[in-house]
């Protein structure tokens, strides 16, 4: 009888050994690997410590940066996990809203598009009489301020910013797939064209030397603008290889004297991404 109560004693003392070893090894700082494969963190709960994030936990936020549809898309994969179309609800204004092609309204197509991109991060409305009152504010304040009748990429970034106190940047990236992950991203495109390499039949022929339009989103084949050059300029239609094949930057050194089409076509190949109010 004693030799039974003593072999009970030891088996007691052998299970609770095991059951204190696990204990003890679930309390140790550092990370463990659990049934599911995954790292845990700072298990000590009466002391956790700053967190600790894994590597692949960093890369995994760093990445997923893209947002489309309020869903966060990585950028290792956007372009894969675009959607098949994207297309903006940007009110439409033509340089000449009352269809008066004026030596004033044939050159304020920089100045449309500008006006177009504001009212939608604005929120603000956009008719004929809106456009025509803001085309000739801008005109004014770019006048007061030494600006050109043409206006490069970077002037548009500057009046923007400035004026309009919009975030924006130039990108010299101009391709299919950064344009179309910006709009995936509820951002603008502001393009300068030679405008005759667009081959739009509703502009008045050959078309204008120099143009700018807003990129306001995309379909499986073609771009979808707002071209101001044209009353029948909204949600206007390019191929994608005709749009970016025609994206020209001004140049005012080159300009002087008059600009050729050979020359047009040697501008800098860039766009202006709008982001949104500053």
């Amino acid at each position: 009888m004693k030799n039974n109560i003593i072999l009970l004693c030891l088996l007691t003392v052998l299970v609770t050994g095991c059951g204190t070893v696990r204990q003890n090894l679930n309390q140790v700082d550092g990370p463990l690997i659990n049934q599911n494969n995954t790292e845990n963190f700072n298990v000590n709960q009466a002391n956790p410590g700053p967190a600790v994030v894994p590597t692949s936990t960093v890369k995994e936020i760093k990445t997923t940066t893209t947002t489309t549809n309020n869903v966060q898309v990585p950028k290792d994969n956007a372009d894969e996990l675009l959607p098949k179309e994207v297309n903006l609800k940007v009110l439409f204004g033509a340089q000449a809203p009352y269809q008066v092609w004026d030596a004033f309204h044939e050159e304020t197509c920089e100045e449309a598009a500008i006006i177009m991109a504001v009212k939608y991060f604005k929120e603000e409305p956009l008719n004929a009489h809106i456009m025509e009152q803001a085309l000739l504010d801008l005109v004014d304040w770019e006048e007061a301020n030494g600006y050109k009748v043409d206006i490069t990429a970077d002037e548009t970034l500057l009046i923007l910013r400035d004026y309009f106190g919009l975030k924006a940047q130039i990108s010299a990236e101009v391709n299919k797939d950064r344009i179309k992950r910006e709009l995936a991203d509820g951002n603008l495109i502001i393009v300068p064209t030679a405008g005759r390499l667009l081959g739009n039949p509703n502009f008045k022929q050959p078309g204008p030397i120099y143009h700018m339009l807003v990129v306001r989103g995309y379909n499986e084949s073609e771009f979808i603008t707002n071209d101001p050059g044209t009353r029948k300029g909204e949600g206007y239609v390019y191929k994608y290889q005709t749009l970016i094949n025609a994206v020209h930057d001004w140049n005012h050194e080159m300009a002087e004297g008059g600009m050729t089409d050979e020359e047009m076509e040697q501008g800098r190949k860039v766009m202006i991404i709008v982001e949104g109010l500053q």
